[in-house]
C-alpha cells in the first residue's frame, strides 16, 4: 500500500494534536473537536487529507514511512470504506508494529462518539490507578523517612573526624621583614581616627581566629584596638582589645569563640591604639609579593617591595566552638593545632644525597608531593628545612607506591631533627627530635601514614629527613614512592608569646 500526504501538510500529522482517520464521507470536519484526516484513493494508492481539503493539482506529496501520531481512532462508513481502511491498518502494523495501530469504528457518527468516550474513560481510569499507586508509595515513604531514617555510619564518623579535628593553618605571610607603628590617638577613638587596614586573604566561613605578629611591644598605658569588619555589609564581625601591659613581643593569637558561619567574602582588619606610652606597638610587615591587592593601608614597604602585615590565618569547621581562650580556661581548647606545610615551604626541598639514575628517582611535583624513588643498594634521601616552628609536637606524611607494576616492598621513614644534623645522624637517629620508624609499603596504590612524635613542644628552625630503602635489597622496579600531605602539629600553649584573646562581649573586652 502506497500512502502519501500534500507536503505542506506532511508535519502536522507527527505533532500532538489529537486526530481521526475517517475512511468514507459520512464525517464531516467540526463534528467532533479533534483534527480530522481523511483517507481517500489517489493515483493507485491512498491521500490523507486535512479536514475538507482536496489535492491540488499538481501538488507535491510525500509519501509515508512512518504512520502518523495521536490518532485517536479509525472510522468507516460502508463496505468499501471498511476494506479500504483494513489495508491501512495492514499498512500500519507492517510500517509501525502490531501494537501502535488505532482502533477501528464502524457505523454512523454516534458509534464513533461512543468509542471515543469509552477510550476516554479507560485512560481517565488508567490515570486514576497509576496516582493511587503514586500516592501509596509517597505515603510508604514518608512513613519508612519518619521512622527509620538515619544518617549512614560513614557520614556520622565523618563528622566526628571534623568535631575532633584542630584548627588549621589556612594562610600564613613570608618571614616578617619589617616594621609597622600602630596610630596613637589620646583618649577615646572617634569616626575617621588614624588606623591600619589590611584586607585578608580568606574569606569569613570557616575562619577560626589570626595571629599577628608585634615587632616591638609597646610601653606605657593603652589599647590595642582590632576590628574585623565585613567589606560588603560595613558591619563589625569582631573586636579585639588588648591592654599594653599584656602584650609581649612575638605572635599574638586572636580567636573567635567558633568557626564563623558568616558568608563575608572580602574582610578588612582595622589596627587602632588608644593610650600614653612612651613607644607605640610595632607590627611585623612581610612582602606581599604578586598579592598587591592585599597591601596594607597607609602604604608601607618591606625591603623595597609593597608590604602587608604579618600575619597566619586559622580555619575550622563553621560553627565548630574550639573552646576559650587561655584565660578563660585553665587548659585551653584546643590545645593543638595543624599546620599543613604548603607548596612554597615544599619549594625548600633538597636531595640528601647525590645518585645517578637513569629514571627521575627525586622531585617536586604538583600538589606538595614528594618523589623519591628508591635505588637499588642504597638509601635514598631528601629533606625539606623549616625556617620557624612554633610548639611542634609531631610531624605526618603519607607515603605511597603509585605505579601498580610494582612488585617490590619499599620502606620509608620520616625524620624530625634540628636542622645541624647531617642526612647521615638523621638516618642513624642520633640526636634526632622525632622519628616514625622504618615502615613498609606492602603494595601499590595502598597509602600508609607516617608519623613523628616529639618527645617535648619545639620551636625554632627545624628539617624534616625523607628516606626510602628496598629491604630485600632487590632492583625495586616501579617502586616510585610519593609523600604528601605534610603536616605539622603544634601545642598552643607553647607557640606563641601571648596568650589568646577572644573578641570583647556586651562591652566587655575578653583579656586577662
Amino acid at each position: 500500500m502506497k500512502l502519501s500526504v500534500p507536503a505542506a501538510q506532511f508535519a502536522s500529522l507527527y505533532d500532538g494534536t489529537p486526530k481521526i482517520i475517517a475512511a468514507g464521507a459520512g464525517l464531516e470536519a467540526g463534528t467532533f473537536p479533534l483534527r480530522l484526516l481523511r483517507l481517500v484513493r489517489h493515483d493507485g494508492g491512498y491521500l490523507l487529507l486535512s479536514g475538507d481539503a482536496e489535492p491540488e493539482q499538481g501538488g507535491a506529496l510525500r509519501t509515508l514511512a512512518i504512520p502518523p501520531t495521536a490518532v485517536r481512532a479509525l472510522w468507516s462508513d460502508g463496505e468499501a470504506a471498511r476494506r479500504d481502511a483494513e489495508r491501512l491498518l495492514g499498512w500500519w502494523a507492517e510500517a509501525g508494529g502490531p501494537d501502535g495501530a488505532p482502533p477501528q469504528v464502524t457505523g454512523d457518527a454516534s458509534a464513533l462518539m461512543h468509542g471515543l468516550l469509552a477510550q476516554a474513560f479507560g485512560e481517565i481510569d488508567g490515570l486514576h490507578r497509576r496516582n493511587a499507586g503514586l500516592q501509596r508509595t509517597l505515603s510508604t515513604l514518608r512513613e519508612e523517612w519518619g521512622r527509620s531514617a538515619r544518617l549512614p555510619p560513614e557520614a556520622v564518623e565523618l563528622l566526628d573526624a571534623l568535631r575532633l579535628s584542630p584548627p588549621r593553618l589556612v594562610f600564613a605571610t613570608p618571614r616578617p621583614v619589617g616594621a609597622l607603628p600602630v596610630p596613637l590617638r589620646h583618649g577615646r577613638t572617634t569616626a575617621g581616627a588614624a588606623e591600619i587596614v589590611q584586607r585578608l586573604p580568606a574569606g569569613a566561613r570557616g575562619l577560626a581566629g589570626l595571629d599577628l605578629h608585634l615587632d616591638r611591644a609597646p610601653k606605657g598605658s593603652g589599647v590595642l584596638a582590632v576590628a574585623l569588619t565585613g567589606v560588603e555589609t560595613g558591619e563589625t564581625i569582631a573586636d579585639w582589645r588588648l591592654s599594653f601591659g599584656e602584650m609581649r613581643s612575638g605572635w599574638l593569637p586572636l580567636r573567635l569563640p567558633a568557626a564563623s558561619t558568616r558568608m563575608d567574602r572580602l574582610l578588612d582588619l582595622r589596627i587602632g591604639a588608644i593610650g600614653v606610652v612612651t613607644e607605640a606597638p610595632r607590627l611585623s610587615l612581610a612582602q606581599a609579593g604578586l598579592l598587591d591587592e592585599y597591601a596594607v593601608a597607609p602604604p608601607a614597604r618591606a625591603v623595597g617591595q609593597p608590604a602587608m602585615l604579618a600575619l597566619r590565618l586559622w580555619g575550622g569547621l563553621p560553627g565548630l566552638e574550639y573552646g576559650a581562650a587561655a584565660h578563660l580556661a585553665p587548659h585551653p581548647v584546643p590545645e593543638r593545632m595543624v599546620w599543613p606545610l604548603t607548596q612554597p615551604v615544599l619549594a625548600q626541598l633538597r636531595k640528601g644525597r647525590e645518585f645517578e639514575a637513569t629514571f627521575p628517582w627525586f622531585g617536586l611535583l604538583r600538589g606538595g608531593r614528594v618523589l623519591l624513588h628508591p635505588l637499588h643498594g642504597v638509601v635514598t634521601a631528601a629533606h625539606i628545612p623549616l625556617e620557624e616552628v612554633p610548639g611542634a609536637v609531631a610531624v605526618r606524611a603519607r607515603a605511597v607506591i603509585d605505579d601498580p607494576r610494582c612488585r617490590t616492598a619499599i620502606a620509608c621513614k620520616l625524620v624530625v631533627a634540628p636542622p645541624s644534623l647531617t642526612v647521615d645522624e638523621a638516618e642513624r637517629e642520633e640526636g634526632i627530635l622525632a622519628s616514625s620508624g622504618w615502615m613498609v609499603l606492602e603494595e601499590p596504590r595502598r597509602p600508609l601514614d607516617l608519623s613523628a612524635v616529639l618527645a617535648a613542644p619545639w620551636s625554632g628552625p627545624m628539617a624534616l629527613h625523607l628516606f626510602t630503602d628496598i629491604p630485600d635489597r632487590g632492583h625495586g622496579l616501579y617502586g616510585r614512592t610519593i609523600f604528601s600531605d605534610f603536616e605539622v602539629e603544634i601545642d598552643s600553649r607553647t607557640a606563641w608569646a601571648n596568650p589568646p584573646a577572644l573578641p570583647v562581649m556586651d562591652g566587655v573586652a575578653a583579656t586577662p
